[in-house]
């Protein structure tokens, strides 16, 4: 029983579970994601259960606590992963391989929304509209990410800096950064310790920092004002950025529209440039 999985433990202990017990049950039975997404106050809240009804019930399960729970689900998230992806390797590609491919993203993205927030969605939209100065960050493979998401919002605002930039030293560009600032870091996969000390440090200068993860990336108000979750599971060698490329093209465009006129008329400002240095081929190339 040690070795079960969440939901044959629930459905092994399900008749003895009290009334309040039930909801957590039934909710982890639809969704077993939640017990890596959620933290034991965000599960209580949801089923309108006290936290000692969800520790009790985790101990109930054979779980010494919430955390050993969360901790052992998400080590199963991840073996499952890498033996799927092993399974893959060997298998030759095919119509069929690229649906599973295509289901796992559709999937990623569901439960991404689902996981998501609106009050917090809308507290990064206002605190990014209202920045003087935008900041997106993102090191390794989450450059990228980051390089699409100022691609977007320097066509909205006009003071966007990155961080890293290719033959500067990150603290001198990061010195300007101020308290009517706000911030985007990307921390998808593989997190370095230059990104959480760069978003400390931006919390601790004042700016809004709105942090992009993982399902399993730390968040906390020493590091981000407010942490945005995405469902990244891969079905292959690579996690999925389905669900955070298009949470980043979403947080643009409802910028966009946040700001109003301003961002209306700094974009016609932008195609008029265009048309006027004819750098757009009309048609198909």
């Amino acid at each position: 029983m040690n070795n079960a999985p969440l939901s044959q433990r629930i459905l092994e202990f399900y008749d003895d579970l009290t009334r309040r017990e039930r909801r957590i049950a039934d909710m982890l039975l639809e969704d077993p994601d939640l017990l890596v997404l959620k933290s034991a106050t965000d599960i209580s809240a949801q089923v309108e259960v006290s936290k000692a009804t969800t520790a009790r019930f985790f101990r109930r399960l054979g779980y010494p606590s919430f955390k050993a729970a969360q901790k052992i689900a998400r080590n199963a998230d991840e073996q499952d992963i890498t033996s799927h992806s092993s399974r893959k390797l060997t298998q030759r590609g095919g119509r069929g391989e690229l649906a599973e491919h295509l289901a796992s993203d559709v999937q990623n993205l569901v439960r991404s929304i689902e996981a998501l927030r609106s009050d917090e969605l809308g507290q990064a939209i206002q605190s990014l509209a209202r920045a003087e100065k935008l900041w997106v960050v993102g090191f390794g493979d989450n450059y990228p990410l980051a390089h699409f998401a100022r691609s977007l919002l320097i066509r909205i605002k006009a003071d966007i800096r990155m961080v890293p930039i290719g033959g500067f030293s990150v603290p001198e560009e990061f010195a300007s950064i101020g308290a009517n600032d706000a911030m985007i870091a990307l921390g998808i996969g593989r997190k370095t310790r230059s990104l959480r000390s760069i978003m400390r440090s931006a919390v601790h200068a004042g700016a809004q920092v709105v942090y992009i993860t993982d399902q399993v990336g730390r968040g906390g108000l020493d590091v981000a004002n407010v942490t945005l979750r995405c469902r990244t599971r891969g079905v292959n060698v690579y996690e999925s950025v389905v669900a955070p490329v298009s949470l980043v093209t979403f947080l643009c465009s409802a910028v966009a529209s946040k700001i109003g006129q301003a961002a209306i008329e700094r974009l016609q400002f932008i195609e008029n440039i265009h048309d006027e240095w004819g750098d757009l081929v009309p048609g198909d190339l």
